[in-house]
């Protein structure tokens, strides 16, 4: 059954509240992420040494040299993408999951999946999610390559705005860009999968568990989805960083992969994956949940001034 689309306020504001939280409470995972892979870059010649690069004393060497406010170095970058990002895209996928909505009746009532959102069909949330991350990443694109750079200890930028001229006076304009065919080739299929696992499961859970609050069927199948999406798309987020770190290196993904896999290993390509699990996870369950909760909110509070 086609719906009628939500006021875009709604999908903006609920997107963005959604990334303010989870980029704040999960800044040091970027931070220790973008480290770990760094350092395996820098002593991949060492042998058993850069397998000794830990979480635990990755987190232990900024903290000492930064105190503990280190692990949120990069944070108002963070902040400057993922809340206009988050914005962007829940109001982007929005609009595409109306249309689809409108183009294909469904026989599922949003009510029996506990969710104001609409039920498509698993090809239209893959279409829906990778279509939406892939047009936002493109956007975004500028504060990311700042936000990698600048959590980077290989450059040694004071400021936002230091970072962001450096990059234009030695680099140009397509240095803002480096590693975007990495990035939507890991966000646009991670997006894609994320919405049609995530939608599947919350439905199944719907469907069988008539007693659980909306909420928590959100949250399980954000962090289901989110489990799923992050283990298929990681290595390119290992090549995405490579790319934004050492363009000189690694000019492009397909010359990145073939030098990672034929100096380092395959097993290279999963650097970080723990990391990247926790946060995507975590980041998923909180983005869902708020963002479904506000909507839901909203819509109610419509109908009582109606």
């Amino acid at each position: 059954m086609g719906t009628k689309n939500q006021d875009p306020i709604v999908h903006l504001a609920s997107g963005a509240v959604s990334g303010l939280a989870s980029c704040v409470l999960l800044q040091p995972f970027d931070l220790v992420k973008t480290r770990i892979q760094q350092q395996r870059q820098h002593h991949k010649n060492d042998g058993r040494k850069s397998l000794n690069s830990t979480v635990l004393r990755t987190v232990k060497d900024i903290i000492e040299k930064d105190n503990i406010s280190g692990l949120w170095k990069g944070t108002v970058p963070t902040i400057l993408r993922n809340v206009p990002g988050s914005a962007l895209y829940f109001f982007t996928l929005s609009e595409i999951r109306h249309i689809f909505s409108l183009r294909h009746q469904r026989n599922i009532s949003q009510n029996s999946t506990k969710s104001s959102l609409p039920v498509l069909s698993n090809r239209d949330n893959l279409i829906s999610g990778m279509v939406a991350r892939g047009s936002i990443g493109f956007i975004t694109m500028p504060i990311t390559i700042i936000k990698v750079r600048y959590e980077s200890n290989l450059y040694n930028y004071k400021s936002i705005w230091g970072a962001f001229t450096s990059i234009l006076r030695h680099e140009g304009i397509k240095g803002l860009f480096y590693g975007y065919g990495a990035t939507v080739i890991r966000d646009a299929p991670y997006a894609g999968l994320y919405l049609l696992f995530y939608e599947r499961w919350k439905l199944l859970m719907s469907a069988n568990s008539f007693t659980i609050a909306s909420p928590i069927i959100h949250m399980t199948s954000a962090i289901i989805a989110g489990l799923s999406a992050t283990t298929i798309t990681h290595p390119f987020d290992m090549l995405k960083t490579r790319v934004q770190l050492k363009p000189q290196n690694y000019p492009n993904i397909w010359i990145g992969a073939l030098k990672i896999f034929k100096e380092e290993g395959f097993l290279r390509f999963f650097d970080g994956l723990s990391l990247r699990l926790g946060r995507k996870t975590t980041q998923a369950a909180i983005n869902w949940t708020i963002y479904e909760a506000l909507v839901t909110w909203f819509q109610q509070r419509r109908k009582e001034i109606r």
